[in-house]
């Protein structure tokens, strides 16, 4: 016996109902438009709001991003250091010798422009890279440095990150060169990285980490994350097959969207650009 074929009503029972309501289309829904609580300056257990003159809420907040770091596998033990700048240039900074994982304000130093201690006690010996990018950097108020694990090892295995491959880095940042090695904690090292860092916030430095800055410490920690993950997705992707940059013409339209966008932070790409070593057609060569 021949079956009824299906009607109408039949077919619309075999999809799910249509996300908007007929009867409720374009009316409000409570208080519109939404309006937001006004956000605190804790989150997650961070402090992510600091003004830039409280010496106690920086302490705390250097404590809060060495915890993240210690958490996200940057940084173990007694690596990293962290520091952000007074506005009397006197520089809020990690000390020397303790687990950056569990730190306390307490162990949070200040010390004058020059990386000297006000108190006598024994600040990060990485000071000098700090003092560095300070000087090198008058609009910044804070330096991050760790041991990220994919990307130290890039620059161990002598594969550059600086290709123009991921649209949101090319945007935010330009490229993320690899600055050659210098022997940690002797003045050789903040002279290899100067010429990086007048141009940009990121850089990976040859068998001993990244050192990111920014205008705050949540913005120099944030780098920290992009360079991690943009080591993480170019390590898969090197396994899946070969890497191919975005092609000049796609990278110029990439950095005119930084003006649409309010983007006004340093671009290393293409003037003094740490991809030219790697970069196959840079969009102004020498």
């Amino acid at each position: 016996m021949d079956q009824p074929s299906p009607g109408i009503d039949d077919l619309q029972a075999c999809f799910p109902p249509a996300a908007v309501d007929p009867s409720l289309e374009g009316k409000p829904i409570g208080t519109t438009p939404w309006a937001a609580p006004e956000a605190g300056p804790v989150r997650h257990d961070t402090l992510v709001q600091a003004a830039p003159d409280d010496k106690a809420a920086l302490a705390q907040q250097i404590c809060d991003v060495m915890r993240m770091l210690y958490k996200a596998e940057m940084v173990v033990a007694n690596d990293g250091n962290v520091s952000a700048r007074l506005p009397n240039g006197n520089i809020m900074i990690t000390a020397s010798g303790v687990l950056k994982g569990f730190m306390t304000p307490d162990q949070v130093i200040e010390c004058d422009s020059q990386g000297n201690a006000l108190d006598g006690r024994t600040v990060t010996t990485e000071i000098k890279m700090h003092v560095a990018a300070y000087q090198e950097r008058p609009d910044i108020r804070a330096v991050v440095h760790a041991h990220p694990i994919y990307a130290t090892a890039f620059s161990l295995a002598g594969v550059s990150l600086a290709e123009c491959t991921i649209p949101e880095i090319i945007v935010t940042m330009g490229s993320i060169p690899t600055a050659p090695y210098a022997t940690p904690s002797t003045y050789d090292l903040p002279d290899e990285l100067r010429p990086f860092l007048s141009k940009g916030d990121a850089v990976i430095m040859e068998r001993h980490g990244v050192v990111c800055i920014g205008s705050d410490l949540i913005d120099a920690y944030k780098k920290m994350e992009m360079v991690e993950h943009t080591a993480k997705i170019t390590h898969v992707a090197r396994t899946l097959g070969t890497v191919k940059p975005i092609a000049p013409p796609g990278v110029k339209a990439l950095l005119e969207t930084r003006k649409s966008l309010g983007i006004q932070t340093k671009n290393n790409l293409c003037h003094g650009c740490g991809a030219r070593e790697v970069c196959a057609a840079p969009l102004y060569p020498e």
